[in-house]
């Protein structure tokens, strides 16, 4: 399943939680979750393949969560 976040992902995650609500952090990880063959739905293009999951934007999603969840933000 989900991994230690990355720097990166850590920092756009700060970011991102000062200005996403937490409906749409919750959007953003029922969009991008698994498939039956282990790929994300919300990454998946007609003319791609979609990335293993969990995807960047789902870790970026949880971070997120982690992070409100941590600061006692809702």
């Amino acid at each position: 399943m989900a991994r230690e976040p990355s720097d990166q992902i850590h920092s756009i995650a700060e970011v991102l939680a000062a200005t996403f609500t937490s409906s749409a952090v919750r959007h953003i990880l029922a969009e991008h979750s698994p498939d039956a063959t282990g790929h994300c739905r919300g990454c998946r293009l007609p003319t791609t393949v979609a990335p293993v999951w969990p995807c960047r934007l789902w870790e970026i999603g949880k971070e997120m969560e982690r992070l409100r969840a941590a600061g006692g933000r809702r």
